[in-house]
């Protein structure tokens, strides 16, 4: 493999050979806290007034690229609600990170 004037290896084609980092992440937090809002701006770049509730629980992806390393998020944005509770473990498991999100308006001592 050939290495460019700084040393980096390149890949055949010419373009610098990239370290790639992939993460699991999951938001957990009450109902409409604003997880999935979150993941829409960082993955789209949106943000919609009005977000359906989530159902169990939705998969996005994010690819950020940071100098010589290209990192990829998988983001599961778990639904809040109650009856949702027994599945969150199951996508949770093998997470590198969470991200707990809550409403600091809400008053309501857990």
């Amino acid at each position: 493999m050939a290495t460019n004037r700084s040393g980096a290896a390149q890949r055949p084609n010419g373009a610098p050979q990239t370290k790639v980092c992939q993460f699991k992440l999951v938001l957990l937090g009450e109902s409409a806290v604003g997880k999935s809002s979150l993941v829409l701006r960082f993955v789209k770049g949106q943000f919609h007034e009005y977000q359906e509730s989530t159902i169990g629980a939705a998969f996005l992806t994010q690819t950020v690229c940071l100098d010589d390393t290209t990192v990829k998020f998988e983001i599961w944005d778990t639904a809040g609600q109650e009856r949702y509770h027994s599945l969150a473990p199951m996508y949770y498991r093998g997470a590198q990170a969470a991200i707990v999100v809550y409403d600091i308006t809400n008053q309501i001592k857990h």
